[in-house]
């Protein structure tokens, strides 16, 4: 067991090599990051392996901290939830390190990139494995701030510099209630370990605070309540979610290896699965389920038709980005967490192979249109298209109402599960359904190929290529390769959801409670129908005539602009919010810093050296000087009194002793030194005097 500590540990060591060693490891840095990375998917594997055999486990490490009631002891708690993430994790992050190696050659910092973003896969699966809400929140801001400096990695650019600056400062505000969250967990709960918390959850929702008491006044909060709300904050800042999502399309300044770290196995991904790790609390708030259904779901919906407005590439993939972790979210605010930690996992898979292979797609194109390879098809055989549309088209219902899917959705047993899954079910048919007729009639109907010549040269009379028509055979084909699709996914989503099911009991709540429907297929029917009127709308919008596409286009310019421009929403927060901060600051730096602050602090000082130079003048001349002089001028005269007394005395002893003129002279010159020995003596005696007066006073 002990060996999986090595997960976290070795990238952080990586991470820790690579900073020490500066740029001598220059364009080797790979090296170390690579292996490390490497080693952690190996044992992501392993206890991936030890779960499925014995079930989650816990590491102990050390206590960190212990202060009262205040005992934080780092662990590591692995179950089927932490091993699923581990394995997009590690993997996806191996796979981009790989991926680095060769797309950073030549970059100045080559050895800082890696080191960071070591340390920022590090801080990803450290959070992941996370036993307390301590360890927890430091992994989440070391995220923060390696996506801060990931994002900022082409310094040199100012746009960068500003995105980074934007997504540290949104995450930070976010994490402002992610903060206060843990904060009243503690609070209420006296610990801060995840298990611990979640086993006492139900039993504190008659709990509550008086959070004015302080104040004399009467303000009580459930925090069962209250808490679910504070940590979503944090959820929906990492996430990326409305309102906060504005810092992900600017997080695409980073290099692309960062894009696909962030977008599919780091970051974004921190918010569901924090949903789903503290889900038995979150179920206990019903006010915070629906709010986390109505931001994820505005989110989805939202990001989704905004990602079809754009045209650049990399705004399209954030706000697809943006719209799949909505559907994350509101999956978990229905209670279907199974559901969102699947599609967690089916969009990070995804979400990186698009990124990392979108430069070699957009290239082939760039090539293509070199060389002049435009395509006209036109449509033939028309009536057997439809058919096969239809065909495929009814496929969905089957997928989604009558197999292990439903399952997925109704393995913790909501009600609320169980209704969002027909709507959403219902909604995807049909739209599927026209995804289908739209892209079977483009994709078959092959018509003669024309070929144009290429820009700047002369025209030239196109060519016609006899095409290969669609055929009932390819209908067939490809009906029996999607049937068995379905049923290899239907298999998977029952395993899936069987493994995933001990990380989601509930107090109170059964699992699989009517996952299966049985008896009459109402619902199949109904999907069936849905995915027929799909297609009966879809052949409408084909052959309508193309002037009345126009009026309607026309009739939904002024929403096709809002959604273009994003919902305004950045130009929002610059009139509103960063504006306003900005020139509020600038005069609070103008009127109280220079104008307070500056001239109380120079008065200060000016009126400090008047001060000074009085007390030079008044104190140390008119009264410590003149006070000395005066000791001085009484300790000679006391010192010439004593001398004469002390000279009359010798002389009238040595007036009766005659013949004794040389012992005479000796004496006169022991009287001059004792003389100046006292004259010392008197004035050391006064000065000592003077020193404690001084002190005194200044005492």
């Amino acid at each position: 067991m002990a060996l999986f500590v090595l997960i976290p540990l070795l990238p952080l060591l990586a991470s820790i090599i690579l900073l020490l060693g500066g740029t001598r490891w220059g364009e080797s840095s790979h090296r170390i990051g690579i292996p490390a990375i490497g080693l952690s998917f190996v044992l992501s594997v392993a206890a991936f392996i030890e779960v499925l055999r014995n079930g989650p486990f816990t590491l102990s490490l050390y206590r960190f901290f212990q202060s009262g009631s205040l005992t934080i002891d780092l662990t590591l708690f692995v179950d089927q939830l932490t091993v699923l993430i581990l394995l997009l994790v590690t993997g996806v992050s191996s796979v981009v390190h790989v991926y680095s190696s060769r797309y950073m050659i030549g970059d100045s910092r080559y050895n800082r990139f890696f080191a960071v973003i070591s340390m920022f896969t590090f801080s990803m699966i450290l959070l992941v494995m996370s036993g307390n809400l301590l360890m927890l929140l430091i992994s989440w801001e070391v995220m923060g701030i390696c996506s801060y400096l990931l994002i900022s990695h082409a310094a040199q650019r100012p746009s960068a510099c500003r995105a980074a600056t934007k997504a540290f400062l949104v995450n930070a505000i976010a994490d402002v209630g992610f903060s206060f969250g843990i904060i009243l967990a503690f609070y209420t709960f006296g610990t801060l370990d995840i298990q611990t918390i979640l086993a006492q959850a139900e039993g504190m929702q008659d709990y509550s605070i008086n959070i004015l008491g302080w104040m004399g006044l009467d303000l009580y909060i459930y925090p069962v309540t209250v808490i679910p709300f504070l940590l979503f904050m944090g959820a929906m800042g990492k996430s990326a979610q409305i309102p906060f999502h504005v810092w992900l399309p600017g997080a695409m300044e980073a290099p692309t290896p960062v894009s696909a770290l962030i977008h599919a196995a780091t970051m974004v991904n921190a918010g569901p699965f924090l949903l789903v790790r503290l889900s038995p609390l979150i179920i206990l708030s019903p006010y915070a389920m629906t709010f986390i259904f109505i931001i994820g779901a505005a989110t989805a919906v939202f990001a989704g038709i905004v990602s079809l407005t754009q045209s650049d590439i990399k705004k399209i993939l954030a706000y697809s980005t943006i719209s799949q972790i909505g559907f994350m979210v509101m999956a978990c605010g229905l209670g279907a967490f199974a559901v969102a930690i699947f599609h967690l996992l089916a969009h990070g898979c995804y979400k990186a192979f698009f990124f990392l292979s979108t430069g070699n797609a957009l290239r082939s194109v760039e090539r293509g249109l070199e060389h002049g390879d435009h395509e006209h098809h036109v449509s033939e055989n028309m009536g057997v298209l439809y058919g096969g549309a239809l065909l495929l088209a009814l496929l969905p219902p089957f997928v989604f109402f009558s197999g292990s899917y439903e399952y997925l959705w109704g393995v913790t047993g909501f009600v609320s599960a169980e209704v969002g899954f027909k709507i959403i079910g219902l909604i995807t048919v049909f739209v599927a359904s026209q995804y289908l007729f739209k892209g079977v009639t483009s994709l078959f109907s092959q018509g003669p190929k024309t070929y144009w010549p290429a820009s700047g040269q002369d025209s030239i009379e196109a060519q016609s290529v006899r095409p290969h028509f669609f055929n009932r055979s390819i209908l067939t084909g490809l009906f029996l390769v999607t049937v068995f699709g379905v049923g290899l996914l239907n298999m998977f989503w029952s395993w899936f959801a069987n493994f995933i099911s001990p990380a989601l009991t509930f107090p109170g709540v059964t699992l699989g409670k009517g996952a299966v429907e049985k008896g009459f297929p109402f619902w199949l029917i109904v999907s069936l129908l849905t995915a027929v009127a799909g297609w009966v709308y879809a052949y409408s919008t084909y052959i309508r005539s193309q002037d009345q596409v126009s009026r309607t286009n026309g009739r939904s310019n002024g929403w096709y602009v809002l959604f273009w421009n994003k919902g305004y929403f950045d130009e929002i927060y610059d009139a509103y919010l960063v504006t306003p901060t900005i020139k509020f600051s600038s005069w609070l730096w103008r009127t109280i810093d220079i104008k307070v602050i500056d001239r109380f602090i120079h008065s200060i000082a000016t009126y400090s050296v008047h001060f000074a130079s009085w007390l030079w003048r008044i104190v140390d001349i008119r009264v410590i000087d003149r006070f000395i002089h005066f000791i001085a001028a009484y300790s000679v005269s006391f010192a010439g009194w004593l001398l004469r007394i002390i000279d009359s005395f010798w002389l009238d002893q040595a007036g009766h002793i005659e013949g004794q003129v040389n012992v005479k002279g000796k004496l006169l010159q022991e009287m001059e030194s004792r003389t100046i020995q006292h004259q010392i003596l008197v004035m050391m005696f006064w000065l000592g005097v003077m020193t404690g007066l001084l002190y005194i006073m200044v005492k």
